[in-house]
């Protein structure tokens, strides 16, 4: 956890995997929000400022037994992914071959500059956005895009996907859905990638995202006797009655 402590208020941020060329040092992915008070504390400090952060807290322990994880992300919601990802591939050996795929969904292609999806077409998205739903906004009238590789440089959390898939080749896949190339989530794309799982047994579906994000796929997280609770499977997860899926909201 973050503190911001002129307001005493924290925030709890998943760190990214660890990097050979960082030694030791933790790596965090926060976005600046206009209207979040601790990132907006973070981003405007100067380079070597002491900090305080409170952890780490462990939200989701990914059983060993575990041999596929999807992973759908909202916005910064990747960086669990990834840690997730680093996570479960490491315990890989020759017997042993756990496989991941992540759905990241980004509002503006330069969230996620460069990267190309590795199984979706442009056929297999839904057409209008999770937030249209939530907030009842019309949902957009253009024809959908295809998502093409970006004729700019990688972003740096595309750049860290890429790095995961060629650390583990074959066991990472991705694919990139972006609100402005009218790409979103939606229950078939989940479908599509559970129903394409290899395993039978040790299967996980992890939700990480806005409050919005996480609701609208699998209903909302639920406070009771000062502690935050998992609750009930709701959202598009439940319409589509998935079994032998364990599904966990970060």
């Amino acid at each position: 956890m973050f503190k911001q402590p002129q307001l005493q208020i924290g925030r709890d941020y998943t760190p990214l995997p660890p990097s050979p060329e960082d030694g030791d040092s933790l790596r965090f992915f926060i976005r600046r929000d206009a209207f979040g008070e601790v990132s907006r504390y973070l981003h405007g400090l100067e380079l070597g400022t002491p900090i305080e952060i409170r952890g780490p807290r462990i939200e989701c322990e990914i059983s060993k037994d575990t041999r596929q994880i999807i992973f759908i992300a909202g916005g910064t919601g990747i960086a669990p992914a990834l840690q997730a990802g680093h996570t479960l591939l490491r315990r890989a050996n020759s017997t042993n071959k756990p496989q991941i795929h992540i759905l990241w969904a980004n509002r503006r292609r330069e969230d996620c500059a460069g990267g190309v999806s590795d199984t979706m077409g442009a056929e297999q998205s839904q057409t209008s956005p999770w937030y249209t739903r939530i907030f009842n906004r019309s949902p957009p009238t253009t024809a959908p895009t295809p998502v093409t590789a970006a004729e700019t440089a990688p972003s740096l959390m595309v750049r860290e996907i890429e790095a995961l898939k060629s650390q583990y080749p074959g066991q990472v896949t991705v694919d990139y859905y972006v609100d402005e190339e009218n790409q979103f989530i939606g229950k078939e794309a989940i479908r599509r990638v559970t129903t394409s799982a290899s395993e039978s047994s040790g299967k996980m579906i992890l939700v990480s995202g806005p409050e919005g994000f996480i609701s609208y796929m699998a209903g909302p997280k639920l406070w009771a006797q000062g502690m935050e609770l998992q609750g009930p499977v709701q959202g598009i997860i439940r319409e589509l009655e998935l079994r032998d899926w364990t599904v966990w909201k970060l």
